[in-house]
């Protein structure tokens, strides 16, 4: 045999060899992620609301697998206790009087951003002084009182905010326009208990004990408690002694029995929502990548493997670690997130990266031509998921993600629907970042700018969940709602809308335009591509939600 024809032949075995190992390797990747996902997204575990035994049994699992492979906690523990507020609720104490008349509660409410406290004096309507009560006008006029985007609650609080600054010593809203759509008691407010009583007087309070007075006496008794909760993030180490860290992450909360909001079972019976795909597939996928990590020989960065609680609940876990760490740009080299990972769809192969943008970096390690996925890139560094605790403390991210579909946030989000093989090609993609950021400067930082929709507003939905990486025309839809405008037509998953009654849908912008175009309980028509066959059908708006 000749030696060009014995070199081949070497090249060749080796080849097949290499491959072989690289199948048995992916088999044993698919073997660990089918059992910790099988827990994860287990009835057992309840859906793994945050608080509950469901997320306790989680962590414990996480953390014995990590303590099983030799894997270190972090600052002397695994988890990382955070206490937050999900309600507040008013007491029986609480109270408004108006000329010594108490008010009852359609009359009349504490808000729940009040701050806790008394106050009484005499008070004229709309006018503003120190260390005095302000009354004022929630409204501006009728169209804004009756204005279905109008955000009362955020614009009392900035209010609010703005006035204890200039010396007020509560705030008193009142509706004289009989709004539509009044202030409520909102018991899961966003907004933090101010330093003052602030209270609200309805359209039928004010007729009755404010209007044509020029001034009138009141007095608030603001009393609230708050309803918290206590989640654990789980976080494992990989100490290399090197002067920056780097942070891959993952959320292992979902939305347990679906009551608490974000589920779009359409039953809304109690379900189970055992979220395998959102986000067992994530968590699972960082055990083993802390587990790749801890016996590699990566050693330029420190190695922190945080998975998440509470981000269901408004990326809450990761936002509370940030804070309890003191994590920024000095300490952290990046952060890697991945949530939902785990349905790689095998038509598209479509791998969405988003935080491209957030540092130069990253434009020499993803590799947007790798034959094994069709990447849509976003730069943005700010997403619905737990990298943008990180990009506003300056730090560079990345997000990995797989898109939406018809099982999201659903009771059919189960383990059996989980492409595996797929969730073990976009784990070595993103191994194959980290190992090439070892060998590279710590990566700058970028801000970029939040990708927004235009300012569109609109009263009606379709009730559909986009492909936002799809960008050929039209509107690809992921996933459907039961029961909703879209599903009542025959829209399916994989469908691409494009055409809304007479408007033509080219992406989500023109898409979410259209929408602005129709009021609720109007018909149309909506057309859609699937296949090669273009299909129009009869629509009818419902309200949004």
């Amino acid at each position: 045999m000749c030696l060009k024809h014995y070199l081949l032949f070497v090249a060749a075995i080796f080849f097949i060899q290499s491959a072989t190992a690289q199948k048995v390797s992916d088999k044993k990747i698919v073997k660990q992620l089918k059992k910790d996902i099988g827990y994860l997204a287990s009835d057992e575990l309840e859906g793994r609301n945050t608080g509950s035994k469901g997320e306790r049994l989680a962590a414990d699992y996480i953390i014995e697998y990590y303590k099983k492979n030799g894997i270190q906690s972090y600052q002397g523990r695994y988890k990382h206790p955070f206490t937050f507020v999900v309600g507040r609720s008013l007491t029986e104490k609480a109270n408004i009087s108006v000329n010594a008349n108490s008010l009852n509660n359609e009359q009349g409410f504490v808000l729940a951003f009040s701050g806790n406290g008394s106050i009484a004096g005499e008070v004229t309507p709309d006018v503003m002084e120190m260390n005095s009560i302000w009354m004022v006008s929630m409204y501006d006029d009728k169209d804004q009182a009756d204005d279905a985007h109008y955000n009362w609650e955020k614009e009392a609080f900035e209010f609010c905010q703005n006035a204890a600054k200039h010396g007020a010593t509560a705030v008193i809203f009142y509706d004289k326009f009989d709004a539509k759509y009044p202030a409520v008691f909102n018991k899961g407010t966003e907004y933090e208990a101010l330093s003052m009583p602030v209270a609200y007087i309805t359209y039928e309070g004010y007729e009755k004990h404010i209007k044509g007075n020029s001034t009138v006496k009141v007095g608030v008794v603001a009393d609230l408690k708050d309803k918290k909760l206590t989640g654990n993030n789980i976080l494992a180490y990989k100490d290399n002694g090197a002067e920056h860290t780097v942070v891959i992450g993952a959320h292992y909360d979902h939305l347990g029995f679906g009551k608490n909001g974000g589920s779009l079972h359409a039953a809304k019976d109690g379900a189970i929502h055992n979220g395998a795909d959102d986000n067992a597939s994530g968590s699972a996928a960082l055990m083993q990548f802390a587990n790749w990590i801890n016996q590699s020989e990566l050693k330029k960065y420190n190695y922190l493997l945080m998975h998440f609680s509470a981000e269901e609940m408004g990326l809450i876990g990761s936002k509370k670690v940030v804070e309890q760490l003191g994590l920024s740009g000095d300490k952290i080299a990046y952060m890697i997130n991945m949530d939902m990972v785990g349905r790689l769809n095998e038509g598209t192969h479509a791998l969405t990266v988003g935080g491209v943008g957030t540092s130069p970096a990253w434009g020499k390690v993803v590799n947007v031509n790798d034959p094994n996925f069709k990447i849509g890139v976003d730069s943005s560094g700010v997403g619905p998921s737990d990298h943008t605790s990180f990009y506003h403390k300056d730090i560079p991210v990345l997000f990995f993600f797989t898109g939406t579909h018809k099982d999201y946030h659903k009771p059919s989000d189960d383990a059996d629907k989980i492409n595996y093989e797929g969730e073990a090609q976009i784990m070595r993609y993103i191994y194959n970042i980290i190992t090439q950021m070892e060998s590279m400067s710590k990566p700058a930082f970028t801000k970029t700018k939040q990708k927004t929709v235009g300012k569109v507003r609109f009263k009606v939905t379709l009730g559909v969940m986009p492909d936002y990486s799809f960008n050929d025309g039209g509107l690809r839809i992921d996933g459907v709602s039961d029961d909703r405008p879209a599903a009542n037509a025959g829209v399916q998953a994989g469908d691409i809308v494009i055409k809304l009654g007479e408007h033509e849908i080219r992406g989500i912008q023109t898409y979410m335009e259209a929408l602005s175009k129709f009021e609720p309980g109007e018909k149309t028509k909506v057309t859609v591509k699937r296949g090669e066959e273009e299909l129009t059908m009869p629509l009818t708006f419902t309200p949004k939600k």
